[in-house]
């Protein structure tokens, strides 16, 4: 006979397995909780540095370009880490951690909430007399499919259109489809992706520069000049590097730096449109505010307004804002919102632009 019964053997096998587990999952919720203060900790650091960090665009030192280009990435997906830290929340409320529900609010408030009010109803800028209808669209020198965006341009009926990435044959094509509609056109292809054009249904009243110079680089920036509401209007299509890589992201601060500088000593009201490759969170973005210059979107839009990207695997992520319209020197924006841009990467962006009641 065995000295235990069976049911008595494996009745105190199971003790101190039980035992083991129950302690395993206790040390690891402690690990859990640990884990967590050290991703708040870490997210409230972050959040500091992407906005303490000096928005020196003319320094071109690697170690000062390194970090003011950390700082930018933080303040592009802002709202990406809103929504984990969003997640991490909700898990810390079902599990009665009210300090740790108090250190994640405030960092929700400033990630989340920006974008949750961009969906409160909205009323435009209150604007006196006639409307100009300004329409920016990053075509894809790559895209072949030319049909869908400009019988989107043809809906949006556009005053003054603004398009980068324009090569010959997006010029073959707009010019067959809409080329009689628009009389007044300046612009540079290239097979590169860094082509340009400005379409226009009023006359230019100064000679278009298309070589406005940003940086080093030579890619066309088109300056045109028309008259609106009995005033002259300047209109600038930009369309600055991509911040990848060292070289280019050093050459993209350059490009801001002096666009910063023209636009803030241009005596006309100015419009300018385009693909920034900067989101409206930027240290970029504040940069203009400082000099008068009001986001369209921000202004009359509704909603994130994002543009970028619409196609390839990253559609499924939620997107962000590269393109835009600002607006400076007594004018404001009574709607904008953005297309569908089908065929491209980019999303187009279409704004109805007058003069503020508030300059009377």
């Amino acid at each position: 006979m065995p000295d235990n019964p069976p049911e008595l053997h494996s009745e105190s096998s199971k003790r101190p397995s039980s035992f083991v587990w129950r302690a395993s999952w206790e040390h690891r919720k402690r690990l859990l909780r640990v884990e967590v203060w050290v991703l708040v900790v870490c997210s409230y650091v972050l959040l500091i540095f992407a906005y303490a960090w000096p928005a020196d665009f003319r320094n071109t030192a690697t170690a000062h370009v390194a970090a003011a280009w950390s700082a930018a990435i933080l303040r592009t997906f802002m709202f990406h880490g809103g929504i984990l830290l969003a997640v991490v929340g909700a898990v810390v409320a079902f599990a009665r951690s009210w300090r740790l529900l108090a250190a994640i609010t405030p960092l929700l408030l400033v990630t989340l909430v920006p974008s949750v009010l961009s969906y409160w109803p909205w009323k435009g800028g209150d604007v006196q007399g006639e409307t100009l209808t300004v329409m920016s669209v990053n075509l894809l020198m790559v895209n072949h499919n030319t049909a869908p965006i400009i019988q989107e341009i043809k809906a949006a009926r556009p005053d003054i259109l603004l398009l980068q990435e324009y090569t010959k044959h997006w010029h073959e094509a707009l010019q067959l489809e809409i080329g009689a509609d628009f009389p007044h056109v300046s612009y540079v292809t290239r097979e590169d992706s860094f082509g340009a054009a400005v379409y226009s249904r009023r006359p230019f009243v100064e000679r278009p520069n298309r070589h406005v110079p940003l940086g080093e680089a030579t890619e066309p920036q088109i300056r045109i000049t028309i008259e609106f509401n009995g005033s002259k209007v300047a209109l600038y299509n930009v369309h600055l590097l991509p911040p990848w890589g060292l070289a280019y992201t050093i050459e993209h601060r350059s490009q801001f730096a002096d666009l910063l500088d023209i636009l803030a000593a241009d005596p006309l009201p100015v419009i300018v449109g385009g693909d920034f490759n900067f989101t409206e969170n930027s240290a970029n973005a504040a940069a203009l505010s400082k000099v008068g210059l009001a986001d369209a979107h921000s202004v009359g839009g509704w909603g994130r307004g994002t543009t970028w990207p619409v196609s390839s695997f990253f559609r499924w992520i939620p997107s962000i804002r590269l393109d835009h319209i600002y607006l400076g020197n007594g004018l404001t924006c009574a709607e904008c919102r953005t297309g569908t841009g089908t065929g491209s990467d980019h999303r187009p962006v279409v704004a109805k632009i007058g003069f503020s009641r508030s300059t009377d």
